[in-house]
């Protein structure tokens, strides 16, 4: 008599196969029902509408206890990520605007013949007032960045119990 050995493991995961393929087909087969795709059609529309009109009046009752909605906030971080684009605009064009000025100036004082020339003493004090009232918008500008920064943070970590998904 020959020995013959039985690998559990293998007898297993030959008939865990054939159990999955045989559920999957039957889940295949009970889906693919006209009777159940039509069913799940004429239901989805009028729920989708009751869901629409529950986010409408959570958002009417949002606004009648000044409760900011997802669509406030949405609008309100909008809004922060606009101006801080606008604001590095501005930055960059500061910052385009004191290249041009430095240049002017080296222009000014290579023009001036002697340190005493009023007109060249003139141009210098604009000059560096310009740059003065530059660095203080540079100033302004780096603040309000920030600010619009903790502004986000602060949007993006709230959380309203109350608010309809």
């Amino acid at each position: 008599m020959a020995h013959v050995t039985i690998d559990f493991y293998e007898l297993l995961k030959k008939g865990g196969n054939l159990l999955q393929y045989r559920i999957n087909n039957r889940i295949k087969n009970s889906l693919n029902q006209m009777s159940i795709i039509d069913f799940t059609s004429t239901k989805t529309n009028p729920l989708t509408n009751k869901l629409d009109q529950i986010q409408n009046y959570s958002e009417q009752l949002s606004n009648y206890i000044n409760l900011p909605t997802k669509t406030d906030l949405a609008n309100a971080t909008q809004l922060i990520i606009q101006s801080e684009e606008k604001i590095d605009n501005l930055d960059d064009q500061l910052y385009e605007l004191t290249n041009m000025m430095r240049e002017v100036k080296q222009l000014i004082e290579q023009l001036s013949f002697s340190p005493s020339d009023d007109y060249s003493l003139q141009l210098s004090n604009k000059m560096t007032e310009q740059e003065q009232r530059i660095s203080t918008l540079q100033y302004e500008l780096s603040q309000a960045k920030q600010q619009l920064e903790l502004q986000k943070d602060e949007i993006s970590h709230s959380t309203f119990p109350n608010q309809a998904i």
